[in-house]
């Protein structure tokens, strides 16, 4: 299939690259034979034309999201409501504008894991780029459908006669632009996103392969010649470990925070969802407010999936550089060597304690241990909610 070959790790990463230039969200042209990237006249024209509409959609969801003001009678949940799906715009709107910022940092991420692929290949582990393409167009593809599904859901929201009681009239269509625009590019940042940790995570997979294969043969009594051999390659997989905790580093510096922002956003919106569930099941039972209600919560599950996406990735990168980090300190404490190849095992071992990787803002790290804490933290926020608006709760009506 000529559709799906693919040479190098830039061309599996093609379709995630066309997908989002396509949608305006990355605007550098990235040569692909070359293996370098530009500006032209034409990007730049791109970018600007960019911003001005997306500061446009910034100011209608501000204005269009005021109804979530007035659906109930509970202040807590309106205000909640409004300001989660304002936050999450601006965070998806302001997505293009930090990628350009961040340009350089991103080519580098992409150029750093093609050039472990090469290195790699050095140690006979080979990298299937063509298996990469065909996942990257089966993730756009998905991402790209579950954006149509959630834009559709959250235009439903605004037929509903609860919601044009209050405006006087149906979303006209630059709102559904706005929606759409919205859902295709958190979905595409968690696509890229995965991705690149992906490809970083079967990375270091491969590594920590080619580590234990070799550990499990260095105890045995060795020649000068294979002693000499065994420490070029620790000194390869301590040189390619190097560079992914550098890339590492450089997806941090490039989507750490915005990772921060969404999870938060998607946890604070959860909240007021499940919140607004428990409200119009409790309080009114009317239909159309469980109608709202309804939409809130599907419309959630999509910004939830995405969430638990980024979740899973980070953790499996975390877990990868740990299981590297102990097999050679195992190593060290109790296998046999000699003092030369003792000596680069201790190396490697300096290099992983000042040198350790792992997918972090700075303020928590992501990795499992956070979707705990969010799970806490939902349970004792919501029932904080509840505990306040106790007087809109009909619990005991005869």
């Amino acid at each position: 299939m000529l559709w799906f070959q693919a040479r190098n790790f830039f061309d599996s990463f093609r379709p995630v690259y066309l997908a989002t230039k396509i949608f305006h969200i990355h605007f550098e042209t990235l040569d692909f034979k070359q293996q370098t990237v530009r500006r032209t006249l034409l990007d730049q024209f791109r970018f600007v034309f960019t911003m001005m509409v997306d500061v446009y959609f910034i100011y209608r969801s501000i204005v269009l999201n005021l109804p979530y003001l007035y659906l109930t009678e509970s202040v807590l949940l309106n205000v909640g409501n409004y300001l989660s799906l304002v936050l999450l715009s601006m965070l998806t709107f302001t997505l293009p504008l930090w990628n350009r910022l961040k340009t350089k940092e991103v080519f580098q991420i992409l150029a750093n894991i093609n050039d472990c692929d090469r290195k790699l290949g050095k140690l006979e582990v080979v990298i299937d780029h063509r298996k990469h393409y065909i996942i990257s167009t089966v993730y756009v593809m998905c991402t790209m459908c579950a954006a149509m599904i959630g834009t559709w859901n959250a235009v439903s929201v605004r037929h509903n006669e609860a919601w044009t009681n209050i405006t006087m009239k149906a979303p006209q269509v630059l709102t559904v632009v706005a929606i759409f625009r919205i859902s295709t590019n958190f979905g595409l940042f968690t696509c890229y996103s995965n991705l690149t940790l992906l490809s970083i995570n079967e990375r270091l997979d491969s590594l920590y392969s080619v580590m234990m294969n070799r550990l499990s043969t260095m105890a045995t009594p060795q020649t000068a010649t294979s002693s000499g051999l065994t420490c070029h390659i620790i000194r390869q997989v301590a040189n390619i470990h190097h560079q992914l905790n550098d890339t590492i580093i450089l997806f941090n510096q490039c989507y750490a925070f915005q990772v921060l922002h969404a999870t938060t956003m998607t946890s604070f919106f959860t909240v007021f969802v499940v919140f607004g569930f428990i409200h119009a099941y409790a309080s009114e039972k009317n239909a159309i407010t469980m109608n709202v209600a309804w939409n809130n919560l599907l419309y959630d599950v999509f910004y939830l999936v995405m969430f638990l996406q980024l979740i899973v990735s980070t953790s499996f990168v975390s877990r990868n550089c740990r299981r590297i980090s102990v097999a050679i300190h195992k190593a060290i404490s109790y296998g046999y060597y000699n003092k030369r190849i003792f000596r680069e095992l201790n190396r490697f071992s300096q290099q992983l304690e000042h040198h350790a990787s792992i997918i972090s803002c700075g303020l928590c790290d992501f990795d499992w241990t956070l979707l705990h804490t969010i799970a806490a933290t939902f349970t004792t926020y919501l029932v904080i909610l509840l505990q306040f608006d106790v007087g809109n709760l009909d619990f005991h009506r005869q």
